[in-house]
């Protein structure tokens, strides 16, 4: 018993010992890249002011949000292009669920019968 856990806790170091090497490689090449978007386009953090205008923008909407007027007085306009936007977004979520499943329609489950090999 205790042979088989001492082979599989080497074989799980072996592995993380070679998968580091280009896990680390590849972190560090995300870190520059973002570095160089972050200085390109002139990023900062927010200022002190920045996050206390937020703030107060923030709970000025969801006071407002809470009265029943401010539902009344959206025009139908405005419905039709939250519904829109809200179409959008399940559409993307839609296309992002086929392409997670490599097909069109369900998944692509081999049958119990079928003697292939899984990858």
């Amino acid at each position: 018993m205790s042979a088989n856990i001492t082979k599989a806790l080497a074989t799980a170091t072996s592995t993380a010992t070679k998968l580091s090497g280009p896990i680390i490689y590849n972190a560090k090449v995300a870190g520059q890249i973002a570095k160089q978007v972050y200085i390109r386009e002139g990023m900062a953090p927010p200022s002190g002011a920045q996050i206390e205008s937020a703030k107060e923008a923030t709970l000025k909407f969801i006071k407002s949000a809470r009265s029943a007027n401010t539902w009344k007085n959206i025009s139908k306009d405005q419905y039709l292009k939250a519904g829109l936007v809200a179409a959008e977004a399940y559409a993307f979520f839609l296309v992002g669920e086929i392409v997670g499943r490599r097909n069109f329609v369900g998944y692509d489950v081999k049958s119990a019968d079928s003697h292939e090999e899984h990858h």
